[in-house]
């Protein structure tokens, strides 16, 4: 079998909690190594974020597998020093600090660049670097705020509604770990390395794109309405505010009740509404004026609505699910996730992977989901315990002894969690 794609890449991690960590975790299980540096007694801020399984934070089991731990106090001198005698042998630094932390530590990129020429410096903020909102903490639901897409989020008349999903830690990790491919390529082709900047808010404006250019475009017409109410129910038939279950480039595009559920649908072109009208019982409307344009539909969304789920209301999901397959229309299901987790489709894309934790038992975390037929990707370890690897990095990178890391652990330097002791017991 051919090495996996990262297979030879060292990288020394200091994020923390799923923006920063996500990426290596991508890293990791296209073989790249992964040295996660914890601070002492509590590691990682994600290790105390519930729900947690016999002491196990789920969240960080599922976002820290197939890496190393390695608990350093950087508060010291010594501490700093072990880092720097790492990063020569390491192809990739990261962290996500707020702007200026790791200058105070003496491990900013030009302090690194010092060490190692080559060396690839990633760092993962709130906002940016070096800018008036760079000092500012985040976290997801703060990005999901500032950006607009709360405000796109609910039903007209709601206010703000977050995404349950933590999106822009995940936007801001898979970039990470985007950004982190190019700048090898990079160096692969020049042997220089460099410093690289992911911001949380940049990346999630990123994927709204589209709700953006209709801001864009529409610029002028809602600049001249000054009054905010008439401003918001102008946003709210675009699709830019409040936009519930609708779709600007899509009508009828929503939820529909069935008799025992939900589907959801979209008929993105005219040939599809006219389909549609047909399977509800509506074959009259195909030539009326009225709904000829996708802009009269979207204005008329409500009363659309409500004439197909008067039609999916009298049916099981599974009948209107077969009505529309046969008729090559989009639909789907409306399902809970423990039906999805328990689903045939999810076994046979074999979505989820199963690893024996020393203190949380077996437990399933998600597979990439990305299929390489020449350099499949691995979940080998499960997630570390705290120092787990003090001894076998130290030794192997640096040529330290037992005898030395114990001296180290005596001294505070490094700190290691024992195996069977519960991590919140261990603040």
């Amino acid at each position: 079998m051919n090495p996996e794609v990262f297979s030879g890449i060292r990288v020394l991690d200091f994020t923390q909690v799923i923006a920063g960590s996500y990426a290596t975790t991508i890293l990791g299980d296209m073989g790249a190594e992964i040295i996660k540096v914890e601070p002492p007694v509590h590691g990682d801020t994600l290790r105390f974020a519930g729900p947690m399984f016999k002491g196990e934070s789920g969240f960080f089991l599922l976002n820290n597998r197939n890496k190393k731990s390695i608990s350093v106090n950087l508060k010291s001198d010594k501490g700093v020093a072990l880092i720097k005698e790492l990063i020569p042998h390491c192809d990739i630094v990261t962290q996500n600090f707020k702007p200026g932390v790791m200058e105070k530590l003496g491990l900013s990129y030009q302090e690194v660049k010092k060490i190692k020429q080559d060396i690839i410096y990633v760092s993962v903020s709130g906002y940016g670097q070096n800018n008036k909102n760079s000092h500012r903490p985040a976290y997801d639901n703060i990005i999901q705020c500032e950006t607009g897409l709360a405000s796109l989020n609910g039903h007209p008349g709601s206010g703000p509604l977050r995404n349950p999903l933590s999106i822009s830690d995940y936007t801001a990790g898979m970039y990470s770990a985007f950004s982190m491919a190019a700048a090898l390529i990079h160096r692969q082709k020049s042997g220089e390395g460099q410093f690289v900047d992911v911001a949380m808010f940049d990346t999630l404006v990123s994927i709204m794109d589209n709700s953006f250019l209709m801001c864009d475009f529409f610029a002028q017409e809602l600049n001249g309405i000054s009054d905010k109410e008439s401003k918001e129910q102008r946003m709210i038939e675009m699709g830019l505010l409040h936009s519930g279950n609708r779709h600007p480039g899509a009508a009828p595009h929503g939820f529909y009740k069935t008799k025992d559920g939900s589907i959801a649908h979209m008929s993105l072109t005219g040939g599809m509404w006219n389909k549609l009208l047909t399977i509800i019982g509506r074959p009259e409307l195909v030539d009326d004026p009225k709904y000829q344009q996708l802009d009269d539909r979207k204005r008329l969304w409500r009363e659309i609505d409500q004439m197909v789920e008067e039609w999916t209301i009298k049916r099981t999901t599974s009948e209107v699910m077969e009505i529309f397959e046969a008729n090559k229309l989009p639909v789907g299901e409306a399902k809970r996730v423990d039906q999805v987790f328990n689903s045939e489709h999810v076994k046979e894309r074999e979505i989820f992977h199963t690893v024996e934790h020393p203190t949380a038992g077996a437990i399933s975390v998600t597979n990439i989901p990305i299929k390489f037929s020449k350099t499949p990707t691995k979940i080998k370890n499960p997630s570390p315990l705290l120092g787990e690897h003090n001894l076998s990095v130290l030794s192997e990178l640096l040529g330290h002894d037992q005898e030395m890391v114990e001296s180290l652990l005596d001294k505070k330097v490094l700190y290691q969690r024992e195996r069977g002791r519960k991590g919140k017991n261990n603040v």
